[in-house]
């Protein structure tokens, strides 16, 4: 126990904090045009973000809720020093041409900590504490904006992005009045991520039990604050989760059990095969975006 909570004095800050990774690429380097936005989460954090028109007059929005150490843009995985993630780029900017030349106008911006947005929380990051004010800005900032207030309100949430959104639903269910669909990628629950890493450090229950340990001293946080199996249940909406099967970083049983717990009946899960590489499930709608725009227009 004592060499596995050495360790993880190390290990916890590494994973409970974020490094800040750059936005290497624009909409107009894609043909598409754009705003540079900004608003607050709902204690007041400025997040910054880009506005997405359509190709043509729509009256559709998606909002986009990355993950983490990604941002708007994707990450930059291939240049140092973030290489760590597989070696190669997330860029969800073909996503975003394919949603816009589909009809929908997109709002991308970056959660706390990321990309552009304001620090907080000493570059700590926790969904059931922090992230999900944000998403509720997003949504606020939408039914504000006076050429967006009366469109419909699609979600497109990753990872971080994802497990923010469900503990929004469950804090503040009012906010998602009238959302028409969501797309829930690679929502992992923190026991997951935990379990996973001790046992690739063989150091199982002495390494959870010491993980629990410092990640409160260190910070003030539980393993249990990310639960996406538990806040799966108050989704509303017609949800489409999406998952690497062979993910280095989770276990299938974990992503099937928030599925599972989905309540609603108009709901859909997509395993991507052939990779054991997390972040292939973020880039995986800028190479393929067929299901995700079926989704959408089904809703």
């Amino acid at each position: 126990m004592m060499i596995a909570k050495m360790m993880m004095k190390r290990i916890v800050p590494m994973i409970a904090t974020v490094r800040r990774s750059p936005i290497l690429r624009r909409p107009d380097e894609y043909g598409m045009q754009f705003e540079d936005i900004s608003f607050t989460s709902t204690d007041g954090i400025v997040l910054e973000g880009w506005y997405m028109p359509a190709k043509n007059a729509s009256d559709k929005i998606v909002i986009c809720n990355h993950f983490s150490p990604g941002n708007r843009y994707g990450y930059a995985g291939h240049i140092k020093p973030w290489t760590n993630a597989g070696g190669f780029e997330v860029n969800f900017l073909p996503k975003y041409k394919a949603l816009t030349d589909a009809g929908y106008n997109v709002l991308a911006y970056d959660l706390r900590n990321h990309g552009f947005s304001a620090p907080a929380q000493s570059n700590a990051y926790n969904p059931s504490l922090f992230e999900y004010k944000d998403v509720i800005g997003s949504l606020n900032y939408v039914k504000q904006r006076e050429d967006t207030k009366h469109m419909d309100i699609h979600l497109h949430s990753m990872c971080l992005g994802g497990n923010s959104t469900l503990v929004a639903m469950k804090k503040h269910p009012e906010a998602f009045e009238g959302v028409k669909s969501m797309m829930l990628i690679q929502p992992i629950s923190g026991e997951a991520i935990v379990k996973k890493l001790c046992k690739n450090m063989y150091l199982g229950k002495s390494g959870e039990k010491a993980f629990e340990e410092v990640y409160r001293e260190q910070f003030g946080f539980r393993i249990e604050d990310s639960s996406p199996i538990i806040d799966a249940k108050y989704i509303k909406v017609p949800t489409f989760v999406t998952q690497v099967r062979a993910d280095k970083a989770t276990f299938p049983d974990d992503v099937q059990a928030i599925y599972d717990a989905i309540e609603v009946t108009d709901k859909k899960l997509y395993w991507i095969e052939g990779t054991s590489q997390r972040f292939h499930g973020y880039t995986y709608y800028s190479e393929h975006p067929e299901q995700m725009l079926d989704w959408y227009n089904k809703h």
